[in-house]
Order: structure tokens, then C-alpha cells, then sequence
């Protein structure tokens, strides 16, 4: 072949011309067939799946934490309304509740100020010391044994200590035990879950009822036992026990209770006349609708119901 510059005869398998030394054609050609390698795709394909599923954990997650926290809520507004007050429209129909209006309407001849009768003068206090049948026993001094509680009396200060004398198998007329009306309550008037709290139950109403034979009639009975169920059902989730009560003999409408509340010493203040009550020994007012007219009737339908008073 000959040299594309100087024209010299050059041999056929040289890539240079042994005159000028300029490249010959064919090794272009040869180098002009190679092409690049094309770039790969797959690393960028990696990024785009790892970004869709970032998007998609997010979304669940977000979804997720929604749905809990939807639920938690709901949770404590059940749990509220459920301690806050007792729902009517969840009594059992094995209650009659054809008399519930009649009921609201008695309240308002029913005296609910919780007076005690109580005479403070000690030395005429009855003295049942005389005999082996007597409901109480008189101690001497300020000291009264009753049939159901304590009583100590320092002027028109009144001090009621549940004795235990009032309890599960007390009759208080009719020939049935309270622990049977209580199983009548928890069975035919709560909503399923909740019971009273029996001793709770039963030093309130003793606080009440002080002793068998001063506050026997029916209408005394059902005054007591209305608002020891209503105070009992509406703390239905505490523990609470009364260690006393104090009463002043010029407002004995208002109770000051001693108690233990979920291990922790307090006075809890009720005021059955107004309707009042105080946590925090007096401090901190409650508010709550268990005094209402139609949970109070719910409950004389009860007492009724399962005493058969007409």
C-alpha cells in the first residue's frame, strides 16, 4: 500500500509509513469499529423502590398511630362517663319502670335533708343497758352503743363510728337480708361490670340509721338507703372505707366522712340537702349528677321492687 502523505510504497501489515512516520488508514478503521460500553440502570432503580417503600412504611405508620390514638380517646370518654354517673337507659328490664315517673314525683314529698335522729343530750339518751334483749348499750359519759354504730356526743358535736352491727344479713323489714337486695341491685339495675361496693354500702347506711330502733319506719328507710346507694354506685370503682362520721346537731343534713380512698386518709364532705359534695377534706368541690331526681327514683323503684312495698 502506499503512504497517504509522502506516497511511499509501504508493506501491508505496518501501521506506520517507514518514510514520515504518518499512521496508516486501515488501523482508523479498526479503531473506529469500538464502540463504548452502555452505562447500567440498576443502581438508579435501587433508589426509586427504596424511596417507595419509605413512602409506604410512613403511611401505615401515620394510619396506625390515628386509629390508636382514636381509640384511646373514646376509651377514656367511655370510662368518664361511666364514673361520672349512673345511665339509666341501661337498667334491665326486670325493674319496673312504668314507676319511675310516680317515683320522681314522691321525691318531692320525701324529706332527703338526712337529719339523725339523735337526741345529743346524753343523759336522755335511752338506756338499754337493763336487759339481754336490748338493741344498745349505753358506757356511760359521752358514749353510746347502738345497735349499728358508735356514737360519741361533745356538745352539739357528733362523732358516728360504724360498729359492724349493720351488715350483709341485717333485715331491715320484709324478711330479706341486704346482702340479698345488693345481689337484686347488681343483677336487675347496673349495667353489667358494675356492683356496689358492699362495706362501703353498709357503713354509710349505718352512719344513717345509727341504730335499728331510730329510724325504723319504711319512709326512713328508703330515705337512707337511696342516698347510700347513690353515693356508693357513683364511687363504684374506688375502694373506700369509712373509719367515722362527724355530724353537727344544727346541720345535720351535712356529713363529714372519715374514709380511706384507694389507701389515701381524707374527709369527703356531703351536704344531702343541698346536694353538695367536697374531696380534699372540704377543699375541692364534686360535681356529679347522682343526686338527681331520676337516678334517686331509679333506686326507690329498686327498694320497692325487691321488698314489695306498695
Amino acid at each position: 500500500m502506499k503512504c497517504p502523505r509522502c506516497g511511499s510504497d509501504i508493506a501491508d501489515d505496518l501501521n506506520y509509513c517507514t518514510e514520515c512516520g504518518a499512521p496508516v488508514g486501515h488501523q482508523t478503521d479498526h479503531q473506529a469499529t469500538v464502540s463504548p460500553k452502555k452505562k447500567s440502570n440498576v443502581g438508579m432503580i435501587v433508589v426509586i423502590a427504596v424511596a417507595v417503600a419509605l413512602v409506604i412504611i410512613a403511611i401505615v405508620a401515620a394510619v396506625l398511630i390515628f386509629s390508636i390514638t382514636k381509640e384511646a380517646e373514646k376509651q377514656l370518654s367511655d370510662f368518664n362517663q361511666s364514673y361520672e354517673e349512673f345511665n339509666a337507659k341501661d337498667i334491665s328490664g326486670d325493674i319496673d319502670l312504668d314507676g319511675l315517673n310516680k317515683a320522681v314525683e314522691d321525691l318531692e314529698n320525701l324529706d332527703l335533708a338526712g337529719d339523725i335522729d339523735i337526741d345529743v343530750d346524753v343523759p336522755d339518751v335511752p338506756d338499754y343497758s337493763g336487759g339481754a334483749d336490748a338493741s344498745a348499750q349505753s358506757t356511760g359519759g359521752d358514749l353510746v352503743k347502738y345497735s349499728y354504730t358508735d356514737v360519741t356526743t361533745v356538745g352539739n358535736d357528733i362523732t358516728v363510728v360504724p360498729n359492724g352491727g349493720l351488715n350483709g344479713s341485717t333485715v331491715l323489714y320484709g324478711g330479706k337480708d341486704l346482702n340479698g337486695f345488693l345481689d337484686f341491685v347488681d343483677d336487675k339495675v347496673l349495667e353489667e361490670g358494675r356492683t356496689i361496693n358492699r362495706q362501703f354500702f353498709y357503713d354509710m347506711l349505718a352512719c344513717m340509721m345509727v341504730d335499728k330502733d331510730l329510724s325504723s319506719d319504711t319512709e326512713s328507710i328508703e330515705k337512707n338507703m337511696m342516698m347510700s346507694l347513690a353515693v356508693t354506685n357513683n364511687f363504684f370503682g374506688m375502694d373506700v372505707k369509712i373509719k367515722s362520721c362527724e355530724l353537727d346537731a344544727d346541720n345535720a343534713a351535712e356529713y363529714r366522712y372519715k374514709v380511706t380512698a384507694n389507701g389515701t386518709d381524707d374527709t369527703w364532705i356531703i351536704n344531702y340537702g343541698k346536694h353538695e359534695v367536697y374531696f380534699n377534706d372540704g377543699a375541692t368541690e364534686y360535681s356529679s349528677d347522682m343526686f338527681n331526681d331520676k337516678y334517686l327514683a331509679t333506686w326507690l323503684v329498686a327498694i320497692d321492687e325487691y321488698y314489695g312495698i306498695q
